[in-house]
């Protein structure tokens, strides 16, 4: 007997049926009709629509703020299935990325046991029509254990730093005649439209669980990093040790790293390219923010921290060496050149409360690293509102550009105005994820999956 266990985002779910449509809550679905699908491998082929689609589930929570009123498409929860995991992310049974840029992704395995099928759909994120849908045949291997890494949904990123699901698949050949058993990785990479970017085959299944990071497996040791692109091309290796979790920017990244001074009291930051560990700046021959400089003596100089923004910008948070107080700005990752200053804040609390929310067009980011929550305008270092001393603890979720920041307040769904701190709406049972342009929200609950367009608050 095989058992099955839910890894990596992959949760066993029944039945997985086309149907949705934008109609009213007690209309019937209508089948998407989908521009092809794709097999495993990334074959298209013809879309067939489904002929006794159910009726759709019935969004029963309260209206949330920036989102239309009722949903333009929507899944029960036996058709909806399971969303997936990040590629980034080595071991995580969190299933809860439900979307890859301007589509929707959702997974579910059927079949009998010995002939489990995992299958992959994306769907447009306004229509609910099928644009892809890839088919990953479980393995029939008489009297094994069910092993979770057979087959692997995904969303990353791809080389230009694109949205894109992976596929992993495993593939096992038993032995024959005088030819051993062999076992390799497939990966394969396409775009939210269902387009093949790439793939490439590895021997063994270690890449089942390799972290990724736009387009190349990250493999990184105390010896160095290296970096094995899917679709073909040279590994490129780095004697730099990289953590993803503080790599920020795009393509292999920037990172960086700490030298303590005592003459006088620092801490320097240095800016390094990730792919070829070379330093690019250092804050201690970076001017400060003006908010700083004149406090700065021969004794006591400065503290910085790294964090992302978008694309080559990122957040260098700047403080007086031991310092509570942290001033932020925006800078050019390559050079470490300020683009603008911006708010200071506390950050006395521990690290592990950090969230930060950018809205899609870059200009507005609502910050919390370590302190309270404070949003700013990034082209002109205008604080907008910052969390009071008497507030809950205001944790930013996501800024879509509605006028809405989607928060957390000591742990609780909100909705607040992004602009002003308004509360619009607390207690949010589930809270919305977004696409990457912020056109459409997903929402999951106990009686289904329902995507509304957003709207202006």
């Amino acid at each position: 007997m095989r058992t099955k266990t839910a890894a990596l985002g992959l949760v066993l779910s029944a039945g997985l049926v086309a149907g949705c449509s934008g109609g009213g809550a007690d209309a019937e679905a209508k089948a998407p009709g989908g521009a092809g699908t794709a097999s495993a491998t990334g074959t298209a082929t013809g879309s067939a629509s489904a002929s006794a689609a159910p009726k759709e589930p019935v969004f029963q929570d309260k209206p949330v703020p920036g989102l239309a009123e009722k949903p333009a498409w929507s899944l029960s929860s036996e058709e909806a299935g399971n969303c997936v995991t990040k590629a980034s992310e080595k071991e995580t049974a969190n299933g809860d990325v439900c979307t890859v840029g301007d589509a929707v992704i959702l997974t579910r395995f059927s079949g009998t046991e010995g002939k489990e099928v995992l299958t992959a759909r994306l769907l447009d994120a306004r229509t609910g029509q099928e644009r892809a849908k890839f088919e990953l045949p479980d393995p029939d291997v008489e009297g094994s254990t069910y092993n979770p890494t057979r087959a692997v949904v995904q969303v990353g990123e791809w080389t230009d730093g694109s949205p894109a699901v992976l596929v992993r698949k495993l593939i096992e050949t038993p032995a024959d005649g005088l030819k051993k058993a062999t076992t390799k990785a497939e990966l394969t990479m396409y775009a939210p439209s269902g387009e093949k970017l790439g793939s490439s085959s590895f021997e063994g299944e270690d890449h089942m669980s390799t972290p990724l990071r736009n387009g190349h497996l990250v493999e990184s040791g105390s010896s160095g990093t290296t970096f094995t692109p899917i679709g073909g091309g040279a590994p490129v290796e780095t004697e730099l040790s990289v953590d993803l979790k503080n790599a920020v920017g795009p393509g292999f990244g920037y990172s960086s790293e700490q030298d303590i001074s005592f003459q006088p009291y620092a801490e320097w930051l240095t800016g390094k390219d990730v792919r070829t560990g070379a330093k690019l700046w250092n804050t201690k021959t970076l001017a400060p923010p003006a908010a700083l400089a004149g406090k700065i003596t021969k004794d006591k100089a400065t503290s910085a921290r790294l964090m992302p923004h978008q694309g080559d910008k990122g957040l260098l948070e700047w403080a007086l060496y031991g310092d509570s107080e942290v001033v932020m700005t925006l800078i050019d990752l390559k050079s470490g050149r300020r683009l603008v200053e911006g708010p200071a804040v506390d950050v006395t609390v521990t690290l592990d409360d950090d969230g930060s929310a950018i809205a899609p067009d870059g200009r507005t980011a609502v910050t919390q690293y370590g302190g309270g929550a404070v949003a700013w305008n990034t082209e002109t270092g205008k604080e907008l509102w910052r969390q009071a001393e008497d507030e809950v603890s205001i944790r930013p979720d996501a800024l879509p550009g509605n006028g809405v920041l989607y928060a957390y307040l000591d742990g609780n769904g909100a909705a607040l105005g992004a602009d002003d701190k308004k509360l619009l709406a607390s207690k949010i049972e589930n809270m919305p994820t977004f696409t990457t342009d912020g056109s459409h929200a997903v929402v999951r609950t106990t009686d289904g999956l329902f995507v509304f367009a957003t709207q202006p608050v």
